[in-house]
């Protein structure tokens, strides 16, 4: 046998060789790049998520990408219905608030449930099936209440830039880490009470609430208000 040569393959009776089978190619969807982008964004973020780091995730060359999206833009939104889609529909039998309610901490559960979600859903146009399934039934909602047609176009405006907002304020540039957020805390804290007191003193009297205040209770609070704000236009409404 020649040295560095692998030697002849021969038959064995009515049996021919065979060479291994050539491993299969990965099956790619559209379903299966936006899993594999939600995922690539829960381990690295918003920045982190790039064509090249999607293609790597899901084995394959980011020009292939292009035979199932047009670009990224379409991929964020893509993502932004699947965060949307876990979302369950409303029940249109209960009271508009109480719908506005549940729909506004579905939401904000929705967008918690996936890092960065809500960064998603602020660099996308709300045009995607789940999406435009969600805004329908806080439109019906509002209607329902009796709201005027300015009222309900911009009162679901300011609900859906609430909720958003108030979830990119609380994770945005926060640790995830427990350990780290808590330390981040605890510094914040420092720093605001190393301020000048003749200068500072309500903000240092309150530093620890600053900080500490549950964000589900800032949430609620937020949210009440906004609500409140629109039973009062409509009690004016019923009453002009």
């Amino acid at each position: 046998m020649t040295r560095g040569k692998k030697a002849a393959q021969r038959a064995f009776g009515d049996f021919a060789p065979w060479a291994e089978p050539k491993a299969a190619r990965p099956q790619v969807t559209r379903e299966r790049i936006v899993q594999g982008a939600l995922d690539v964004l829960n381990e690295q973020g918003f920045d982190g998520l790039t064509m090249r780091a999607l293609a790597d995730r899901l084995g394959i060359k980011a020009a292939s990408l292009y035979n199932h999206i047009n670009d990224k833009d379409e991929l964020l939104a893509l993502m932004a219905d699947a965060i949307c889609g876990g979302i369950p529909d409303l029940d249109r039998s209960r009271p508009w608030r109480e719908q506005a309610e549940t729909m506004a901490r579905q939401v904000r559960r929705a967008l918690m449930a996936q890092r960065d979600g809500a960064r998603v859903l602020a660099a996308t146009p709300p045009v995607s099936p789940h999406r435009i399934r969600l805004i329908e039934q806080v439109l019906h909602a509002l209607k329902g209440a009796g709201f005027s047609p300015a009222m309900i176009a911009d009162g679901s405006f300011v609900m859906n830039s609430y909720v958003v907002g108030f979830v990119l304020d609380e994770t945005l540039g926060h640790p995830r880490d427990a350990a780290a957020a808590a330390r981040r805390r605890e510094e914040a804290k420092r720093w605001f009470k190393s301020l000048p007191a003749t200068e500072y003193p309500t903000l240092i009297a309150l530093a620890d609430k600053l900080i500490d205040s549950p964000a589900d209770r800032r949430f609620e609070l937020g949210l009440r208000a906004l609500l409140d704000g629109f039973e009062l236009c409509l009690s004016q409404k019923r009453k002009s």
